[in-house]
């Protein structure tokens, strides 16, 4: 069981937090429509908190959105991965999320 987490001080660059100049609105529909388009379920939603969990076959994926202000939103991922051996699937999953997400944000490199 493989478990993988994004952070802003990450030392895998796939698994750095991405930082996006849109409204913490845009980036929860664009997770949704991704995350969706990806093939994962949305089965838990808190505006409150900015969480997301996401299921599909052998994935569980939680979505952490973070605004610190109108123009400046943190994604992060947690995906748990019910395979035995991942021989880095799950980065890739993770990297493959990013690069959708930045395709409909304004990406922005914070540090």
């Amino acid at each position: 069981m493989a478990i993988y987490k994004t952070a802003d001080n990450a030392k895998d660059d796939r698994l750095v937090t991405n930082w996006y100049r849109n409204s913490y609105e845009q980036c929860s529909e664009a997770v949704k429509r991704v995350c969706k388009g990806y093939g994962y379920q949305l089965i838990h939603e808190n505006d409150n908190h900015g969480e997301f969990i996401f299921e599909r076959a052998r994935d569980t994926l939680d979505v952490q959105i973070v605004s610190l202000n109108r123009r400046e939103t943190a994604i992060d991922f947690v995906l748990n991965s019910n395979v035995f051996f991942d021989f880095g699937r799950s980065k890739a999953v993770i990297q493959d999320l990013y690069e959708r997400l930045r395709n409909e944000l304004d990406y922005f490199k914070r540090f």
